[in-house]
C-alpha cells in the first residue's frame, strides 16, 4: 500500500471555532497528503496540488520541534505509521487527514485510518468533499470531520454551485455514518451575501457553519458579523461560529 505524501507533524488544530465537531485548540498528529483536484485561489498549500511533483516527504523527527528529516515519495503505510507513533506526546486528541485532498487516495487512507483505529486514535478527516463517493469508502471510519464549502470567489472550479451540493451531500454521508462534522466556508471582501444566505439554507438542520475570513484578512468586520448574522437567521443561533488560523498567529505548524 503506497502513499504520496507531503509531510507529518505534530500540532494544534487552529481552525473550527467551537461549533459541534471542531477540534479547534486539540493536540493533533497532522497527516498531509499530496494532490488536490482543486485549485482555489488562496490555497495555503500550492505546493503539494500536484502530487506528480511532490518527489519527497517530511516527517518531524521529534513532537513540536520543526525539525524534519525526508523520505522518497511513494511512502509505504508502515512508514507514515511509524512516523504517526513516534509523534504520539499522550496527549493528542485526534489524527488530522489533510491535503491537498486526502480523499483521492481513498484507499490507503482507508487503511490508514482503519490502522489508526486499532491503535486506539480518534479520526479527523479534513476535506473539500467535493467527492461524496468516495467519501462514502471512509465516512465509518471517520470520527470528526470539518468539510469545506467553496465560495464563489475561491475559483475553486468552473461550476462552483455543483461543487457546494457536493460537497453539502458528503456533510449528509459523514452525518449518516455518524461523523461530528461542520462545515467550513472561507470568505473573503467579495463575498456575496446571497450566497452565505444559500450556503445557509442547505446546511439548516444538517451540520453547523463556520465562518472564516482568508488569510491576509481582507473583509471588514462588519461584513464579517452581517454574513454570521444572516447565516444564525437561517441555521439558528446555536448553529453558525466564526474560524480563524489561529496556528499561523502563534506561528506554529
Amino acid at each position: 500500500m503506497k502513499l504520496i505524501m507531503a509531510e507529518v507533524f505534530n500540532s494544534w488544530q487552529g481552525e473550527g471555532g467551537s461549533v459541534e465537531g471542531s477540534a479547534f485548540g486539540r493536540r493533533q498528529i497532522f497527516v498531509r497528503f499530496a494532490g488536490c483536484d482543486l485549485n482555489c485561489v488562496w490555497c495555503d498549500s500550492k505546493e503539494f496540488i500536484d502530487a506528480s511533483k511532490v518527489l519527497r516527504w517530511r516527517y518531524e523527527v521529534e513532537p513540536f520541534t520543526g525539525k524534519f528529516e525526508y523520505k522518497p515519495n511513494p511512502a509505504s503505510l508502515g512508514e507514515v505509521v511509524d512516523a504517526i507513533l513516534r509523534l504520539d506526546t499522550g496527549d493528542i486528541h485526534s489524527i488530522s487527514y489533510t491535503g491537498g485532498e486526502p480523499t483521492l487516495q481513498v484507499r490507503p487512507l482507508k487503511a490508514l485510518m482503519e490502522r489508526m483505529h486499532e491503535l486506539g486514535f480518534s479520526n479527523f478527516l479534513e476535506t473539500h468533499g467535493g467527492l461524496p463517493e468516495l467519501i462514502k469508502e471512509v465516512a465509518h471510519l471517520t470520527d470528526y470531520a470539518s468539510i469545506d464549502i467553496k465560495d464563489e470567489t475561491a475559483k475553486a472550479t468552473e461550476d462552483w454551485k455543483a461543487l457546494v451540493l457536493r460537497e453539502v451531500e458528503s456533510i449528509r454521508i459523514l452525518k449518516e455514518a455518524g461523523a461530528e462534522t461542520y462545515a467550513k466556508l472561507v470568505v473573503t471582501k467579495d463575498t456575496k451575501i446571497e450566497n452565505v444566505r444559500w450556503y445557509a439554507s442547505l446546511l439548516k438542520g444538517l451540520a453547523p457553519l463556520v465562518i472564516q475570513p482568508r488569510e491576509p484578512i481582507d473583509i471588514s468586520q462588519p461584513k464579517l458579523m452581517e454574513f454570521y448574522r444572516e447565516a444564525a437567521l437561517i441555521m439558528g443561533r446555536k448553529n453558525v461560529g466564526l474560524s480563524f488560523q489561529v496556528h499561523k498567529y502563534l506561528n506554529v505548524l
